[in-house]
């Protein structure tokens, strides 16, 4: 592929990386196959560095998304037994499950933002043909 055209990808890439949260995840998992072929063809071209970059963002995403999933389990697992424990009375038995969902929101929250400033950063950069 000549550089005009590994550019095309690259921006191609960026955007299914973006449109991830309306495909719930769809579009994001063909990116990262995506990035994954053509990192390298790209090695030592200004556009390897932003394959590099979206491969880490998938990963690192994967990996909150599987972290939160298991504080979600936790935090339901803790609600039922919590909630047995005190049969009749719930008392203050909510409190532990609230704290739960209350992190793993914050932390999906945290992610969110990463992901969308590395995919935002990456983009402008790709189009003033800058590395990332």
């Amino acid at each position: 592929m000549n550089g005009n055209s590994e550019r095309n990808t690259v921006l191609i890439v960026y955007g299914l990386y973006l449109l991830g949260l309306f495909t719930g995840g769809f579009s994001t998992l063909i990116g990262v196959i995506l990035a994954h072929i053509r990192l390298e063809p790209a090695r030592g071209s200004l556009y390897e560095s932003h394959y590099r970059n979206m491969i880490l963002v998938f990963w690192v995403w994967l990996a909150v998304v599987a972290i939160a999933g298991a504080f979600a389990f936790a935090g339901v697992a803790g609600l039922a037994f919590s909630l047995a424990a005190s049969w009749p009375g719930f008392g203050l038995a909510l409190i532990p499950a609230g704290f739960t969902v209350w992190l793993m929101l914050l932390g999906i929250a945290i992610a969110g933002i990463w992901y969308y400033w590395r995919l935002i950063k990456g983009l402008v950069l790709v189009l003033d043909d800058k590395p990332f």
